[in-house]
């Protein structure tokens, strides 16, 4: 099996990387208008990026929204790395990190609906009723700590 690394960006260029893959993924793939994508919001957020082989293939962005309130956002792996564990691989990263902050009390994301299954695997829970997006069906997710039953950061089958 592949090693897949999903290290929290500390450099420009890995920055650059992350955001090509979210141009292809989002603005070239899915038709969201580069206004939408590149949101302004960059600057306050943590980002990640997933490699195989030192070749960028996903990305994802947090930021905190309020007080221990953080937003998963912008996930996005390359057509070509789906279903291989990538997404699996970056998730467990941000789970890890803000699982073991003291001020984490929840996580929330706005899940395309395909993608649903996949974050309800680690916990997350559908919060409200679906809204479009960038012309996208999603539905609110909210993963907060003290309610996940303690099954590690392995997604549940």
């Amino acid at each position: 099996m592949t090693l897949i690394r999903v290290n929290n960006i500390k450099d420009q260029s890995d920055k650059t990387k992350a955001f090509e893959i979210r141009n292809l993924v989002f603005c070239e793939e899915q038709k969201v208008s580069k206004e939408i994508e590149f949101d302004g919001l960059d600057q306050f957020c943590n980002h990640y990026l997933a490699k195989i082989n030192e070749v960028p293939i996903g990305t994802a962005r947090v930021r905190e929204q309020i007080r221990g309130t953080f937003k998963i956002e912008r996930m996005a792996v390359l057509k070509r790395y789906r279903k291989k564990g990538v997404g699996k691989a970056i998730i467990k990263k941000i789970l890890k990190h803000y699982l073991n902050l003291n001020n984490m009390n929840k996580l929330i994301l706005n899940s395309q609906i395909e993608a649903k299954g996949f974050y309800e695997k680690f916990g997350f829970v559908e919060v409200g009723k679906e809204f479009i997006e960038a012309n996208i069906k999603h539905q609110k997710m909210i993963y907060e700590a003290k309610m996940v039953p303690a099954h590690g950061l392995e997604p549940r089958t």
